[in-house]
């Protein structure tokens, strides 16, 4: 028989990182998948394939995040001059504000949630 402490604290912390990974984080209003896909955005010029890549997640999930990352007005896609097919990512001038905010506040808040983790371990 499992020891039910030990399963309600696996439960918690399994709670609260999915709660973390895919809900809007409050400070930034756009969850941790999010903040991770404008990060490679601005760190080069990338295609959603790309970035699918670099998340390891589906080619659909990944469309998903940049449709609702466009439609906020943080992304914008761009053709490519060499190749009318493909289309990069790269952050609107909006979405280069909320980058600032995402490098100013997601090492606090990766902190606090990880001490989180730790104290109901």
């Amino acid at each position: 028989m499992p020891d039910q402490k030990q399963l309600q604290k696996l439960t918690q912390i399994y709670t609260l990182v999915t709660q973390c990974y895919n809900q809007p984080l409050p400070e930034l209003a756009i969850n941790l998948p999010q903040c991770q896909l404008m990060t490679y955005v601005a760190a080069e010029q990338m295609t959603v394939a790309q970035v699918a890549h670099k998340l390891n997640f589906s080619a659909t999930r990944t469309s998903n995040l940049v449709v609702d990352l466009c439609k906020r007005g943080y992304l914008k896609q761009q053709v490519a001059d060499h190749d009318r097919r493909r289309r990069y990512l790269g952050l609107t001038q909006l979405g280069t504000e909320k980058m600032a905010l995402i490098q100013q506040q997601l090492p606090t808040i990766l902190q606090d949630t990880l001490r989180t983790l730790r104290d109901q371990s």
